[in-house]
């Protein structure tokens, strides 16, 4: 009598780990897959240059602008050796707006900030327009 439900059981088993297997087998499309590598990474970073660019240096403070800074490079950092051939151009311009602002904030104390505010912001304002160039190759790339 025991033989039969042993039977049921593993017949069962071996059919679910087929549909399992077959399943699997075709979920996968390895160009999506390998287009959209680095998403969660550029989207991380999307979401670090968005607080970057709400920072008001005169009013927030240099130590805001230099925390937001920090967390952008380390997330930047990431996306770059995350992404895919096809989100590379969306990071190196992100990387060189980037570049630009710490070009800008080399050597601003919270004494002379103000007298560097318009570089800053002008800076600042490139890295917007590379966030809104990411912003338009997540949406087109990222699932």
């Amino acid at each position: 009598m025991m033989k039969r439900p042993i039977r049921s059981v593993t017949c069962g088993i071996a059919a679910l780990s087929m549909l399992a297997l077959f399943g699997s087998a075709c979920s996968s499309d390895p160009e999506t897959d390998t287009a959209s590598q680095g998403c969660a990474e550029l989207a991380t970073l999307k979401d670090s240059l968005t607080a970057l660019t709400q920072v008001e240096p005169v009013q927030d403070g240099l130590t805001a602008l230099q925390s937001s800074v920090a967390t952008v490079k380390t997330d930047l950092e990431s996306a770059a050796t995350a992404v895919s051939e096809a989100l590379e151009p969306a990071v190196d311009q992100v990387q060189s707006s980037f570049d630009a602002l710490e070009n800008a904030l080399q050597g601003v104390t919270a004494n002379d900030l103000a007298d560097s505010a318009t570089e800053i912001r002008t800076a600042l304002t490139g890295v917007g327009t590379a966030l809104t160039d990411l912003e338009s190759e997540l949406t087109d790339k990222c699932p």
